[in-house]
């Protein structure tokens, strides 16, 4: 069926959704999954697909299908269960709000460890979408239990629930600002995501950072003094990365604001606030140098197909949670 634009196929059955997926041209195999209560569910728009399923223990492969030579890569959105995944070259492990990105030229294995609630999104690899996993890697795993990375995890299992309450156009958008704001966060934060192969220092600060945003007077003092560290040491491991404190500070403050104006309707100062700005006149000097839009404009650009004020029978609810 077609939910207001979305092209929606549900399954409940593992072999007809693994054959949904083979005409899409991607390979899935399953097995040993117990069917009842399982959900599958394919959404398709353009060239975006976007898959919904909860399943129990089970095993098999996936890939790209070796007859289409465009590069995608796949965005798994883990909210509950356990997975294993493995190819030729790394093996990764997705549990509670993690979120895997894999390069589907590679063929995976799983292995489902538990009942598992999941979704993913196949998307072009390109100039906006390219960084998200960058060659030579084939995978990489980002924890999303708080902060923004738990905020975009379940906003896209939030975006999934409302397609059928949304215009063709409202889904459009909202799986457009979702990419858009994910490929930002991912790129602001990619340094500091996993710990397995980044300074531990810079973890720990950066946790810290993204902990204490609303605080207006927080300072490399502050946060090498939560690190156990010296000033210099901190300003070092920043350096290595390329980034300095204040403007990394700075990216995360704006990032976690208009992720607020999208999502909520709060009043702008309120967000300010919420963010580290005592000035909303500052903070919408500093944010309109990002995105080249005012606070005020950039919230109408992305809910005027939304209206939040007052919702009518083809509106969309989506955006009714507030972010706190």
């Amino acid at each position: 069926m077609v939910e207001r634009g979305i092209r929606c196929t549900q399954f409940s059955k593992s072999l007809d959704y693994s054959e949904g997926l083979s005409q899409l041209n991607y390979r899935y195999t399953i097995n040993g999954s117990k069917e009842p209560g399982c959900v599958f569910r394919i959404y398709q728009m353009d060239q975006m697909v976007l898959t919904h399923s909860i399943v129990d223990r089970s095993q098999g492969m996936f890939t790209r299908s070796s007859q289409d030579h465009t590069n995608y890569l796949g965005l798994r959105f883990i909210k509950t269960g356990r997975e294993t995944h493995a190819n030729q070259q790394e093996r990764c492990v997705l549990t509670d709000y993690t979120i895997g990105i894999f390069d589907l030229r590679m063929t995976s294995s799983y292995e489902r460890e538990e009942r598992t609630e999941g979704i993913n999104l196949f998307i072009r690899r390109n100039g906006q979408t390219e960084e998200l996993l960058p060659l030579p890697l084939t995978s990489k795993i980002l924890e999303a239990e708080r902060g923004m990375g738990r905020m975009l995890l379940e906003m896209i299992f939030q975006i999934t629930e409302q397609f059928p309450y949304c215009t063709e156009a409202e889904n459009r958008l909202l799986l457009q600002r979702f990419i858009q704001l994910f490929c930002e966060w991912t790129s602001q934060t990619a340094p500091f995501l996993t710990r397995e192969t980044h300074n531990e220092l810079l973890v720990t600060a950066t946790d810290y950072m993204r902990a204490n945003l609303w605080d207006a007077e927080l300072s490399i003092e502050q946060t090498a003094s939560y690190c156990q560290t010296s000033i210099r040491t901190l300003q070092k491991v920043f350096q290595k990365a390329e980034l300095s404190f204040s403007h990394y500070l700075n990216d995360l403050r704006i990032t976690a604001a208009a992720i607020k104006l999208y999502q909520t309707s709060q009043p702008i100062t309120s967000i300010a606030f919420q963010c580290g700005y005592n000035h909303s006149a500052y903070f919408s000097k500093r944010f309109k140098e990002k995105y080249r839009l005012s606070p005020m404009d950039y919230r109408k650009k992305m809910q005027d197909l939304l209206k939040l004020e007052t919702l009518g029978e083809r509106d969309c609810p989506l955006l009714l949670k507030k972010v706190l």
